[in-house]
């Protein structure tokens, strides 16, 4: 009987990684496919670069002190950087997050908000280009 319960409870734990399929908004943001007619925009898309950067760490650092007001101005904020820069599944998350802090659901917020953060990180993984480029 021992062996019975031993075996029953030995079941397989799945750890699952939430992973955002590649798109159009990773490549949109890259400054290694500029032509040499767009190496003037260059520097558009490293400021853009450099405004997502901090974002995604002050997103991190409002969600864990609680400072909701400052996560929805800052996701607002990402709405329209996205929108600037072509990264439209990072806007229309970024407006989730909004709605989320709106009608208070920690759950969805915290599902929302880390979804986000994965497409920024993506997009800012994508633009950096490959080690090799370093």
């Amino acid at each position: 009987m021992m062996n019975q319960e031993h075996s029953r409870s030995t079941r397989a734990i799945t750890r699952l990684i939430p992973r955002e399929t590649s798109g159009s908004d990773a490549l949109a943001l890259s400054p290694f496919g500029l032509t040499a007619d767009d190496q003037g925009q260059s520097e558009f898309f490293y400021a853009g670069l450099e405004e997502l950067s901090r974002h995604l760490k002050w997103l991190d650092d409002d969600y864990r002190t609680g400072q909701l007001a400052r996560l929805e101005t800052r996701a607002r904020s990402i709405v329209m950087l996205a929108d600037q820069l072509g990264l439209r599944r990072v806007g229309q998350v970024a407006a989730d997050v909004v709605y989320c802090i709106d009608d208070p659901n920690d759950a969805a917020l915290a599902a929302t908000l880390s979804r986000l953060m994965r497409l920024m990180t993506q997009v800012l993984d994508h633009a950096a280009g490959p080690v090799s480029a370093f």
